[in-house]
């Protein structure tokens, strides 16, 4: 599925601001693009709210470790983000040619270590959409 050209600038825009960061440009694309062509901003702004959260929480879950204090409690409201956003995601990717669905199925919905990672590393690029998100709306 190829992207509008809004949306490849938008990506462009959010590789700038995450100093090239990004690893799933070609995905985020794809969701932003889905959400602006089915008029689910809305959703697409819960989503990345939720992966940010789920961002940082991962970072100082893996900075403090299993025996820090709060770990646990970060850890249930880590799990329940994650199962949040994952379900606000296969809602986008559900409007989506059914290719995408079907990769976005293997890629980041299987229920395998690889795509927790794949599904961490997504979250962790809308998080930066939800960083332009709060600049450009100042």
């Amino acid at each position: 599925m190829q992207v509008r050209p809004e949306t490849s600038a938008l990506v462009a825009q959010l590789r700038s601001l995450s100093g090239s960061k990004l690893t799933r440009e070609s995905d985020l694309g794809l969701l932003l693009d889905l959400a602006a062509q089915h008029r689910q901003e809305g959703l697409l702004g819960d989503l990345s709210f939720s992966a940010k959260f789920i961002s940082r929480t991962y970072g100082i879950m893996r900075r403090i470790g299993p025996q820090g204090e709060g770990y646990d409690r970060l850890l249930t409201e880590f799990n329940e983000h994650v199962a949040k956003a994952s379900d606000l995601a296969r809602v986008l990717v559900s409007n989506g040619p059914l290719e995408v669905q079907q990769r976005f199925a293997s890629t980041y919905f299987a229920v395998t270590p690889d795509a927790l990672d794949n599904l961490l590393a997504l979250f962790y690029d809308l998080s930066w959409y939800k960083n332009w998100l709060l600049d450009t709306h100042r």
